[in-house]
């Protein structure tokens, strides 16, 4: 799986593994405080992956009562987008320059367009119908993408060893996971009060992003520099993506990401209909979701010990293979009215899964440092887009099959269901991820930068721009 030009990284004379990025002979590592106010746009972005992947479906299907088939349709197709969309966003913040940066100033564009996109998917003022998802869901990915693609980029551009970039990662997505938790505690709060996934919780979740998104991106934009925009150089867009792909570390990467996200968002997409219909507690969904991110913000310590120790695509591999085991092996044995036995297993989900839902992200960094060794040029930004639109199109993918698949075995939210339709959601929640957490794991354990590939690669740049600066 290591290709040639990653073995002439391996085989680099050991003369320049000496070379020293700094004077002194290590870099400059950001403190964990300004990783941590970096960190803050994390935590509104990440109500576009609970909420909106998690309750939205069900919101959209129960309260709103749109088909099931035609909100997974309609999900997927503005996904499908993406596809030109992420990727453009990606390479014109890479050539943007302006006396606010590059990326900074993309997150100050979509900040506003995703608050629009909050208020009409989350509080919908008029009668709706699945073309209004496919309009309200696209305003508010396209706002999100313009915010995060940039966001992302940034953060592999001010942090640049491996260790580093784990623990980038780690505080990033941290703070993406108390965004969960808040969204958590929305539901449970509400849930406590009568409310499941009701206007009334879905219209407080808009409001935290319509809140919070200018707020947290203020001050991280205010406090965090940004590096100096190197000399853009100027190549076609086919081209371009073509070269993207040539990477076969991001090739691959792309390809286990796609695969194990596939599985974890059949869990998703079914967790709130299996805990209300089949379990018949839709009150424990908010603590059920308050434990899983709970749990898996405590644990963030213990992956990012664990990937030092044997390098961030092992532990990840791990992390797949445990939350399997738990999904295949001990789900099914949850039954009716076991409510609260059902929140102590996501507990414990919560915290075997915290290795692989924060350690990819600090993966992405040492692909874009091996792509600018190989090509010449950073192209971090178009990077990050073709990675967000596999990043979305694959939960919306597992969204529209999982719930087509599961009106054709007869099930409809909220309703009475036959025992056959039950049985069909609890297989579908137990075993469907299982598959995609294996294939996913069996190609990501052969990914091949480690952290001492990484090191070359590093020494390789570093003295290429100190021989520029000459």
């Amino acid at each position: 799986m290591v290709s040639p030009d990653m073995a002439a990284v391996v085989t680099e004379p050991e003369s320049l593994l000496t070379l020293p990025a700094e004077p002194g002979g290590r870099r400059r590592e950001l403190s964990n405080w300004t990783l941590a106010v970096y960190a803050l746009p994390s935590i509104p972005i990440a109500f576009l992956f609970l909420p909106v992947s998690l309750l939205m479906p069900a919101y959209y299907a129960s309260t709103l009562h749109v088909s099931l088939a035609a909100v997974g349709g309609f999900l997927l197709l503005s996904r499908s987008a993406d596809v030109i969309l992420d990727p453009m966003i990606g390479k014109w913040s890479d050539a943007t320059r302006s006396r606010f940066g590059r990326r900074r100033l993309w997150m100050m564009v979509g900040t506003p367009l995703l608050m629009f996109g909050a208020f009409i998917l989350f509080m919908p003022m008029v009668p709706v119908s699945g073309w209004y998802l496919l309009v309200a869901s696209f305003i508010i990915y396209a706002g999100g993408s313009t915010v995060g693609l940039p966001y992302s980029a940034w953060g592999t551009e001010i942090v640049h060893t491996y260790n580093g970039r784990a623990r980038m990662a780690g505080i990033r997505e941290t703070a993406g996971v108390i965004g969960s938790l808040v969204a958590a505690v929305v539901a449970a709060s509400t849930g406590y009060l009568g409310h499941g996934v009701d206007r009334y919780t879905m219209s407080i979740m808009g409001w935290m992003i319509i809140v919070l998104t200018p707020l947290t991106v203020w001050i991280a934009t205010s406090v965090v520099g940004e590096p100096p925009a190197p000399e853009p150089v100027r190549t076609p867009w086919w081209p371009s993506i073509a070269a993207l792909f040539a990477n076969r570390p991001f090739r691959l990467f792309c390809l286990t990401y796609v695969i194990f996200t596939v599985g974890s968002s059949v869990a998703s997409a079914t967790l709130v209909f299996y805990v209300s219909d089949y379990i018949g507690q839709s009150n424990m969904v908010g603590p059920g979701i308050l434990g899983v991110s709970f749990m898996t913000v405590a644990f963030v310590p213990a992956w990012l010990w664990i990937s030092r120790r044997i390098g961030k695509h092992r532990a990840t591999v791990l992390s797949l293979l445990a939350s399997m085991g738990l999904y295949a092996g001990l789900t099914p044995f949850i039954h009716h009215g076991q409510g609260w036995l059902y929140v102590g297993l996501l507990c414990v989900l919560g915290v075997v899964s915290s290795g692989f839902q924060t350690l990819p992200l600090g993966m992405i960094g040492d692909i874009i440092d091996y792509d600018t060794l190989i090509h010449g040029q950073p192209r971090g930004g178009l990077f990050w887009g073709v990675w967000s639109f596999a990043q979305k199109v694959s939960p919306a993918f597992a969204i529209s099959a999982t719930l087509s698949l599961l009106g054709l075995f007869g099930y409809s939210p909220g309703a009475h269901n036959t025992a056959s339709a039950l049985k069909a959601l609890k297989y579908i929640y137990c075993f469907g991820p299982a598959p995609f957490y294996v294939v996913g794991a069996s190609l990501l354990f052969w990914f091949p930068i480690d952290a001492r590939r990484h090191d070359i690669i590093r020494r390789r740049l570093d003295a290429r721009q100190a021989r520029a600066e000459r």
